[in-house]
């Protein structure tokens, strides 16, 4: 049809206010679950110094993430300064706070910038996926460990004990197949292109508008087995990459563990992991702009189901929301602006994908 584009491009603003509405009813309904009273003395019981943590964290786990993709990127022959990669990381993951895009649009931004500065778009994809592949990786390791140290350190009740088990076989289980498929090409290969075959039937019966092509899809499976092929022909040069990406976790992490101390309700590090890693990861998949109270309901949530009080899980998480992703939206307005003027116009210019 010739005039989809067009269509497409009227309906983005409908759908970005639809989800950005839903995303605040969801805040609107947390605020009123809880008792207004108990949330305010709450909020006002923070010590402003301890609000200076969760931001000094932020910044250290921003510069951690920029430094494991200089690693990655320099592995491939492709050498920028740190600084350099700070500014684009800092643009890139702003985007996807602002763009309901499942991370898609901070992917593109970073092949435009990358581009500007003259590596090729091959390499860029290849340093970007090789990057997340590593990041989901070890955020399986993580959650894997949380939901141990729940079961093994904590008393739970019978229900919730049983879910818990379940999540650590299957957190398990599929660090176990990643292996798997590390040092079993042929099978990667296969499970990969399953995989681009599935996503592209289901969204064709769910969301046949938005749908790639299927050729878009086996392309980026194509894309990304090099990447895994580049990475373990390099283990020892993913060493570093790895390490600074399971820094960067552990702070994000400590940033949720802090904000809980800031509202004087201290809590498990493994309770943290688990809200920590629920929120994250359904924010990631949501169609809501930075999975904005996607990310707050399901983490209080989570607190919550283990025995943490509304009022102060409602706080904190906040506390993580405005650390962890409005403070990088101010550094990158501030400080990066012209960065990110350079990248939302040349993502303007781009010509729209159509299925």
């Amino acid at each position: 049809m010739p005039d989809r584009p067009a269509d497409d491009g009227r309906r983005r603003p409908v759908l970005l206010v639809v989800a950005l509405g839903i995303g605040v009813a969801l805040l609107g309904l947390l605020v009123f679950l809880s008792d207004g009273r108990e949330l305010l003395r709450t909020a006002s019981s923070i010590q402003p110094g301890l609000l200076v943590l969760p931001v000094i964290l932020t910044i250290l786990s921003y510069a951690a993430m920029s430094r494991s993709y200089q690693e990655i990127a320099d592995a491939a022959g492709c050498r920028l300064g740190f600084v350099e990669w700070l500014r684009i990381t800092f643009v890139s993951n702003t985007v996807n706070y602002l763009v309901t895009s499942a991370g898609l649009s901070g992917f593109a931004v970073r092949m435009f910038l990358l581009s500007q500065r003259g590596i090729p778009s091959g390499r860029a994809v290849l340093i970007s996926l090789v990057q997340t592949f590593l990041t989901n990786f070890t955020l399986l390791i993580f959650v894997a460990i949380g939901f141990a140290t729940l079961v093994l350190r904590h008393d739970l009740a019978p229900a919730a004990l049983g879910a818990a088990c379940v999540a650590v076989t299957v957190f398990i289980g599929l660090l176990a197949w990643a292996v798997v498929l590390i040092y079993h090409r042929r099978l990667r290969r296969r499970t990969l292109l399953f995989c681009a075959d599935a996503v592209h039937r289901i969204l064709r019966r769910v969301a046949p508008r938005w749908t790639p092509r299927r050729v878009g899809l086996w392309r980026f499976q194509h894309n990304l087995n090099e990447g895994l092929e580049f990475l373990f022909a390099r283990k020892d040069r993913m060493v570093a990459p790895a390490a600074w990406i399971t820094l960067d976790w552990a702070i994000a992490i400590t940033i949720l563990w802090a904000a809980f101390r800031s509202v004087h309700y201290p809590i498990g590090i493994g309770l943290v992991v688990i809200g920590f890693a629920v929120g994250i990861i359904l924010s990631l998949v949501s169609l809501v702009p930075g999975g904005l109270g996607v990310m707050e309901g399901s983490m209080t949530a989570v607190f919550v189901s283990l025995s943490v009080p509304l009022e102060p899980a409602i706080v904190a998480v906040l506390i993580f929301r405005v650390a962890y992703y409005v403070v990088p939206l101010v550094v990158s307005l501030v400080l990066f602006h012209g960065v990110m003027f350079q990248a939302a116009r040349g993502m303007a210019k781009s010509p729209p994908r159509t299925g």
